[in-house]
């Protein structure tokens, strides 16, 4: 196989997964991966030091596990999906189907003070919308904020304002650009 690049678009990962070209349908699986924050051999805590990179905060006091989990617990940090993004994750999903992987797993803050908004996403909204639509269970890492609990809170103020479940986000059909 020639070294080819990493695609970033989802139509050009969906065109690449849907090949004939088994070279392509790989490269459509990387760049899928890539787009997730997941590679090869990633643990619950390389993906919990990716969220807390991401967020700013000291991982030191954030406690990682690792479970499935139904979708439906599941509530929103962001009010919209992408079609374009889901049909991506359909792909995937049918490819790693055929080589008898699993898709990766989501990244959830446990909320566990809260009474309702308590399992928010942070990382997998659209995988989480899929697996839901297709009654399957998600594979997660679990994020408990231990020694930093307000701050993390505050951080995640946008999905306490729209409590929203990830199963209920409208999806959003973006205009294609010529």
């Amino acid at each position: 196989m020639t070294k080819m690049k990493l695609v970033n678009e989802p139509n050009d990962i969906i065109k690449l997964l849907n090949s004939n070209i088994e070279d392509e349908k790989i490269l459509g699986y990387k760049s899928f991966l890539n787009r997730t924050h997941y590679f090869f051999a990633q643990t619950p805590e390389a993906l919990k030091m990716f969220a807390c990179n991401q967020l700013n905060v000291n991982p030191r006091y954030v406690l990682a596990t690792f479970k499935k989990i139904e979708p439906a617990l599941l509530w929103a940090s962001q009010d919209s999906l992408e079609n374009k993004k889901l049909k991506m994750v359909e792909a995937a999903y049918d490819y790693v189907k055929s080589i008898d992987e699993e898709i990766p797993p989501i990244i959830v803050w446990n909320f566990f003070d809260s009474q309702k908004v308590r399992l928010i996403l942070h990382d997998g909204h659209h995988r989480v919308f899929f697996a839901f639509r297709f009654h399957r269970k998600v594979s997660a890492v679990i994020l408990e904020p231990l020694g930093n609990y307000h701050q993390m809170e505050e951080k995640f103020n946008y999905a306490f304002q729209i409590q929203k479940r990830v199963i209920d986000l409208p999806v959003t059909r973006q205009k294609i650009k010529k």
